[in-house]
């Protein structure tokens, strides 16, 4: 992928995973709903609409609780949000609800995960899958009865400044989930949120998104679920991010089997770049990097990967995102006036 800098809109500091730490106190088909006009209505939702919308989607969202050991033994560890996807008990919550450390950094042993239902009923669960490239996990409960599953919405028509809704176990406050509404601030985010783990394609809203949000819902004034809630920026004011349905959907099968789910390898050129009045402007080239060996020099500007125009680093970033390293492709530059083509075998990252 482009070398790190400060144009390419990727987040990295101050990145909280809003898991909520507690200090006190076989059907091989996945069959989520689904619903074929999920798209949020514009404009500001009126009283009545979001009591209806609450009265549809906060059954559906539950606080999920973490504890290590059992019995009287058991001590809580952590809290976060779980959403129900369908009537045979499957919950989508975040991965780094479920896979909660110790003080220390180590991996709890044998967790307990309890699930507290909007009705007030309290449930067990067990973890079917997870994947932390994608910080999304799902789950089972154990029973069963009663449950009223979100539809998924169908995202390829959301729009900046479509009205959503955050509900979730925020601060683990008490019993009722908590509903915070905003707004898209924007699509396709990219967001750091480790040295090894980059979540793409993320919903940015400005509804309030805190510890303990984390795999709650994020609903379109339909009431349909748009994304699972999975991070916020603590110094920053009202910026939250959330993992699209679009992102989750291919990886239901997978988790449901337990299957190991990784991001696949991203083409990488090795440059780092720049948005310039010119354009995306290679600032440094990486010694025996693709580019180094193809003659990509700094100060060329990148116009184009292949068939798709650049104008922008996060464009530039996308379009390399949909390549896997071992491909060849065309990267046209200017340079002094002229275009230059250079044929690019991209490489796997190196671990940073």
């Amino acid at each position: 992928m482009v070398g790190a800098a400060a144009a390419c809109a990727v987040l990295s500091a101050g990145v909280a995973f809003a898991t909520m730490r507690l200090t006190e106190r076989d059907d091989p088909a996945v069959s989520y709903v689904s619903t074929g006009g999920g798209t949020g209505t514009n404009g500001s939702a009126t009283t009545t609409d979001l009591y209806a919308l609450l009265a549809r989607a906060e059954p559906a969202v539950a606080a999920i609780e973490v504890a290590s050991g059992t019995g009287t033994d058991s001590t809580p560890v952590a809290a976060g949000s779980g959403v129900v996807i369908s009537a045979d008990g499957l919950m989508l919550t975040n991965a780094h609800v479920v896979q909660v450390t110790d003080q220390l950094g180590n991996a709890l042993q044998d967790p307990v995960f309890t699930v507290k239902m909007f009705d007030g009923t309290v449930r067990s669960a067990t973890v079917l899958g997870a994947s932390a490239d994608y910080d999304v996990a799902l789950l089972q409960l154990d029973d069963t009865s009663n449950l009223h599953p979100l539809a998924f919405a169908d995202t390829s028509t959301l729009r900046v400044g479509d009205n959503v809704v955050a509900i979730g176990n925020a601060l683990d406050l008490g019993d009722a989930p908590t509903v915070t509404t905003g707004i898209i601030s924007a699509l396709d985010r990219t967001l750091q949120g480790s040295s090894t783990i980059t979540l793409h394609g993320l919903i940015q809203t400005d509804a309030a998104i805190n510890h303990g949000n984390s795999g709650g819902a994020l609903v379109n004034m339909n009431g349909d679920l748009i994304g699972i809630n999975s991070a916020g920026i603590p110094d920053a004011q009202n910026v939250g991010f959330a993992i699209s349905v679009d992102t989750i959907k291919p990886l239901l099968e997978d988790l449901k089997v337990g299957a190991t789910i990784e991001a696949s390898p991203i083409g990488y050129i090795g440059v780092n770049v720049a948005e310039t009045p010119y354009g995306v402007t290679v600032t440094t080239v990486q010694d025996g990097t693709p580019a180094a060996q193809v003659g990509i020099k700094a100060g060329d500007i990148i116009t184009k990967v292949g068939d798709a125009t650049v104008a922008t680093a996060n464009q530039l970033s996308t379009v390399l995102r949909g390549t896997s390293p071992g491909a060849s492709v065309t990267v046209t530059v200017e340079r002094n006036g002229a275009s230059i083509s250079f044929d690019v075998t991209l490489a796997e990252r190196p671990d940073q």
